[in-house]
């Protein structure tokens, strides 16, 4: 019998936490997707999809249809039937609660640690230059920089934010229960993102936290059903 052919296709950065995140949702909805990198200095590709928007994650799903944003993504994915065990009844007001704070107060602290290795990894000169332009408009020149100085104080605070997860992990196998939902996602893609920077998990990590994603990298890889198309 024929394979089933993939009808859904996710352009990502794979350093990407939001990038990261949406992979997650799709491998674990168990749906056949494949996967588009797209170039950090060409994003040609994403404009013509989406009539002018160049951040990833962009889900192109069957009939055409582009979807950006991963929130507006992750909600898509988890609102039928394949996808609802990931918000589980009873507890969407906590998975989306746990997957906001990831994106927003986790992400703020994880991709300052991120970027000095995010950066360093750029083989090309000129993705390189604009991976810091992009990061200096915002926060300043030098930003990049001053972050690897600032490593000490990031990583206490990272301390402070995922100390309580820990100690949950600690107790069950995933954030809210014995299985991965969106929220076990979204914390995952900021740690993977963290990982793909510095080529490893960092030893700071509590060792609860680390378990945690080495699973939720075991169950992506169990039940994807993903095609890596490189550009």
């Amino acid at each position: 019998m024929a394979s089933e052919v993939p009808a859904t296709t996710l352009f990502w950065f794979p350093y990407s936490s939001y990038s990261i995140k949406v992979h997650t949702v799709l491998a674990l909805r168990e749906e056949p997707f494949r996967v588009e990198a797209v170039p950090y200095g060409n994003r040609s590709r994403l404009a013509q999809l989406t009539g002018g928007y160049i951040h990833v994650p962009v889900l192109l799903r069957p009939g055409g249809t582009a979807l950006t944003e991963s929130r507006t993504i992750c909600a898509a994915l988890t609102a039928d039937a394949r996808g609802a065990a990931l918000v589980p009844e009873g507890y969407a007001a906590a998975t989306w609660a746990l997957a906001d704070w990831a994106d927003q107060v986790l992400e703020d602290v994880v991709f300052r640690l991120a970027s000095p290795g995010l950066r360093d990894r750029f083989t090309d000169p000129w993705e390189r230059a604009l991976f810091v332009l992009v990061k200096e408009r915002r926060w300043g020149a030098g930003s990049v920089d001053r972050w690897r100085q600032e490593e000490p104080s990031l990583v206490r605070r990272a301390l402070d934010l995922l100390g309580p997860l820990a100690r949950d992990l600690a107790t069950r196998p995933f954030l809210l229960g014995d299985g991965p939902t969106l929220a076990d996602a979204a914390v995952y893609g900021q740690l993977a993102m963290l990982r793909f920077a510095v080529g490893r998990w960092p030893a700071w990590l509590p060792s609860a936290i680390v378990t945690h994603a080495e699973r939720m990298a075991r169950a992506v890889a169990d039940r994807s059903a993903w095609e890596l198309v490189r550009v």
